[in-house]
């Protein structure tokens, strides 16, 4: 009996210390539990817990005061019936499956209705919750209102997506002033000048000795004249652009740069024809111009090249140099960087994005720089006349 009875003593012993263990141990968790509960509310995050039936049975008070519920009118209902707009049912019928199979996404974002009507924009993390014989028991989601974050940055966009439309406007408007400018320059000034010319030659029979050589000095003097004018007319803005188009102007911007900067540079077309818009059009001349500026001011190059082709739809120019080029990595980043490109270059990836467009650049030391200018074309030929509204201006000085 002695022996029985210590044999119980020490069953009761060990079954003691292991009810204070497990004791001990949901003591601890709950004391996790409530940290983490406490953590949730002042972090401002919710917490709600939905059995496979999509009724919910759990949210803690941070939830209830988004919402404007009670608690005893929350626990028990159903999830989707109570919170998710009528208009959102994909939402039920995607989760309404997953919640049995555990087949339930870690992140989603969706809008929950609050009492009163009033809609948040909640940001999910989701956790399946499984039951002693490893079926799925439900879900556990932390949710973050990102209501009036979502809110800001869609303002933001929207103003940025302003400020991109006026820079665009605005760099049209430049535009339009530069070829009033050159139009004015060349009525009011180069013909001016040619007609004076052509006065001064008919003097010439009517003047001897010192005078004729006076008078042929003056006939020289107006002829430089002329040709600066007509200089300043093409750098202002080149009628070839909206006379001839986008392949004449870009060959005659090669020959420029090849006469003024001692850059060799070689001009090649595909001989496609490439109906553009003329904000396209304007861009794309811009975007090439500023590229050689770069490269005479930087690149240290002797030679560069300018491609343009067309397909699928768009028009494909290739500005390369044989200069010192920049590391690889730099290179996605470097059309963003006024540091690197200057703002020209900015502003005018800037508005190729906004006209569905897109501005490449692949460069490696000591291996020169490859710059891809990507656009759209019109459809048709006879649509370019009518989408641009185009107005020829009037021609360079003779």
């Amino acid at each position: 009996m002695a022996i029985l009875a210590l044999a119980f003593a020490l069953v009761s012993l060990r079954r003691c210390r292991q009810l204070r263990r497990e004791i001990s141990r949901r003591l601890e968790v709950e004391e996790q539990l409530l940290r983490f509960r406490e953590t949730l509310e002042n972090m401002e995050l919710i917490a709600v817990r939905l059995d496979t039936a999509g009724k919910i049975t759990f949210c803690n008070d941070y939830f209830l005061r988004l919402v404007g519920w009670s608690r005893q009118e929350v626990l028990g209902a159903n999830w989707f019936d109570r919170f998710i707009p009528l208009d959102q049912g994909t939402v039920k019928r995607f989760f309404s499956s997953g919640l049995t199979t555990g087949a339930v996404p870690a992140h989603f974002q969706n809008d929950i209705v609050t009492r009163d009507g009033s809609r948040r924009f909640i940001s999910w993390t989701n956790t399946v919750l499984m039951g002693d014989d490893g079926a799925s028991a439900g879900t556990m989601s932390i949710g973050e209102d990102i209501t009036d974050r979502t809110a800001a940055e869609n303002t933001l966009s929207r103003y940025q997506e302003e400020l991109r439309s006026l820079a665009a406007e605005l760099s049209l408007a430049e535009e339009r002033e530069r070829r009033r400018l050159a139009a004015d320059l060349h009525d009011r000034i180069g013909q001016t000048l040619a007609f004076t010319k052509i006065r001064t030659d008919s003097l010439r029979q009517f003047v001897v000795a010192e005078g004729a050589e006076t008078l042929r000095e003056t006939a020289a003097l107006l002829e430089q004249s002329i040709q600066e004018v007509r200089t300043l007319i093409f750098q202002i803005s080149p009628p070839l652009l909206y006379e001839v188009g986008l392949e004449a102007a870009l060959e005659w911007l090669a020959e420029t740069f090849q006469e003024e900067h001692g850059l060799t540079v070689s001009f090649q077309d595909d001989g496609e024809v490439k109906p553009l818009a003329e904000e396209v059009k304007v861009t794309l001349f811009q975007a090439v111009r500023e590229i050689l500026i770069n490269t005479v001011k930087h690149a240290r190059a002797t030679r560069a090249t300018i491609a343009v082709r067309a397909g699928a739809g768009q028009i494909v120019v290739d500005v390369r140099d044989d200069g010192a080029g920049f590391e690889a990595e730099r290179a996605v980043d470097i059309s963003r960087s006024r540091s690197l490109t200057g703002f020209g270059l900015f502003n005018i990836r800037q508005r190729l994005e906004r006209l569905g467009g897109e501005l490449l650049i692949v460069s490696a030391p000591g291996r020169g720089t490859a710059v891809t200018v990507i656009a759209q074309l019109l459809r048709d030929a006879s649509a370019e006349e009518g989408a641009a509204g185009i107005v020829s201006p009037r021609g360079a000085a003779d």
